[in-house]
């Protein structure tokens, strides 16, 4: 396990993976193996989730989640649970050569040649052997997952027996009874799967999204340097001390706006997403099919947003790109603060400036930091496949669950360019906050809004009370 140590890294935003070699901005261990040898990995370990990484607009920001800290200084998440004992629990079952197919939009064949491909390639040999199986990988593009699954369910003939699907084609299919909840064949109590990866995977109270481990994040990025010089407090210091609220964010942005340099950048469209979920809210009430953009916390929320705007006017600008200027602006050294995700970080390494990472303040009416997330993507099981049970209890021998936790952890290791900005991370695992409201018919229907409130065309209540009316209706579109 040792030789593995400070050889891979992992992460997924919104459900989504996506593998970065490390140039720079490591502040313990050098990056040892390739690319490729991390891909190998990753194909075993597991769908993670993510968020990122939007609203009102999706957090999906991917074309899409401490070897060497204490464990008591670093945040170790309640994932770790029981995954060892569980896998250990199952027992052998032969399947008469059965063939187990396994569909993704990308190919998780494994090939071998090297230490670490012939490890995972054995792991897949042991299971098949096992189970006297032979396991297959399906390849689909992403966009015809939905078509290519319902059709073969319609066929009384699943295409295959474990499904790649984000939360958005999730929700679809599990409104019309196509996906087996694993609730139906096993207590969650004693599955390998932890608590955190559980609660995202989840659909109307039912665990459908199976994945291993969480890589999730979504939070600030700040330049340290423009902070010190400014005499501002560090807000890793101020999150330490509970201190880290909007208002310490409003007067930090207030300070650094000066000229041509502003406190921040942002999109408006994921602007509204931060601070909605920082004040204790979720757009969309999921067990009562209700929008909540005009709650009392959303409307806080979206008004200090037209506040920073257009009150304070703290945030820079955009050029026409909503997405990249934003970031743009931060690599420049011409913002002082933008929300973003840990996959953008390798990037960063080299900025001519120190940064930091920290959670998105908190707002008025919160107690905690947290991570929204709006999309996820997990394995599902759809209806017709035979054996569910048994499927699941496959998937779990396949992982390689003694090194899920310490290879993410250690990549975030390598990304981060301070400990604290590492212990955020860590943490972060622990305090996800899953809304899944985009997959409910909403993906598209807070740009206006958003775009409104932002430019100062519209009041927050008015710009709410143009498109509550329509968004619930697409709720109850969606659920016919």
């Amino acid at each position: 396990m040792n030789n593995l140590r400070g050889s891979l890294i992992l992460v997924n935003v919104t459900g989504n993976m996506i593998l970065t070699l490390i140039r720079g901005g490591c502040f313990m261990k050098k990056f040892k193996l390739s690319m490729l040898l991390c891909v190998l990995l990753i194909m075993f370990v597991g769908l993670i989730a993510c968020s990122s990484d939007g609203a009102p607009a999706t957090t999906d920001e991917t074309d899409p989640d401490e070897t060497e800290v204490d464990n008591e200084e670093d945040g170790n998440s309640e994932e770790e649970g029981n995954e060892d004992e569980a896998v250990e629990q199952n027992e052998a079952v032969d399947l008469d050569g059965r063939v187990i197919r396994i569909a993704n939009h990308w190919d998780m064949t494994p090939p071998g040649g090297t230490e670490l491909r012939d490890m995972i390639v054995d792991r897949h040999a042991e299971v098949e052997e096992k189970y006297n199986i032979k396991i297959e990988y399906v390849e689909v593009t992403y966009d015809e997952k939905v078509s290519t699954l319902t059709n073969s369910i319609l066929a009384n003939d699943p295409f295959a027996d474990l499904v790649s699907l984000s939360s958005a084609q999730a929700a679809s299919l599990v409104k019309e009874d196509y996906l087996i909840p694993v609730n139906d064949f096993a207590d969650l109590n004693d599955i390998a799967v932890p608590e955190i990866p559980q609660e995202l995977g989840t659909i109307d109270d039912q665990f459908y999204m199976i994945g291993s481990t969480v890589n999730i994040s979504g939070g600030l990025f700040y330049n340290k340097t423009m902070f010190e010089q400014a005499g501002l407090p560090d807000p890793q210091e101020l999150q330490e001390s509970g201190e880290w609220t909007w208002d310490a964010m409003l007067e930090a942005a207030q300070e650094l706006t000066s000229g041509e340099q502003y406190g921040m950048s942002a999109d408006h469209n994921a602007l509204p997403l931060f601070l909605i979920a920082s004040n204790d809210e979720d757009i969309l009430d999921i067990p009562n099919l209700e929008v909540q953009i005009d709650s009392q916390k959303s409307m806080e929320a979206l008004e200090f947003m037209a506040a920073l705007y257009n009150e304070h006017r703290v945030i820079k600008p955009n050029e026409g790109d909503n997405y990249e200027d934003p970031k743009r602006y931060f690599a420049e050294g011409l913002t002082g603060m933008v929300i973003g995700y840990s996959w953008e970080m390798e990037g960063r390494a080299d900025l001519p400036f120190d940064w930091g990472y920290v959670y998105f303040p908190k707002g008025p009416q919160a107690d905690d930091y947290t991570v929204p997330v709006n999309s996820y993507e997990g394995l599902t099981i759809p209806i017709g496949v035979e054996d569910p049970e048994i499927v699941y209890q496959i998937w779990e021998d396949l992982q390689v669950w003694e090194i899920l936790e310490d290879e993410r952890n250690e990549w975030f290791e390598l990304i981060s360019p301070n400990l604290e900005t590492y212990n955020t991370l860590i943490d972060m695992q622990d305090n996800v906050r899953p809304n899944y409201w985009p997959a409910y018919g909403l993906e598209d229907a807070f740009y206006e809004m958003n775009e409104n409130i932002a430019e100062g065309i519209e009041s927050p209540s008015q710009a709410v009370a143009k498109v509550k009316g329509e968004a619930q209706s697409l709720v109850e579109e969606f659920m016919k």
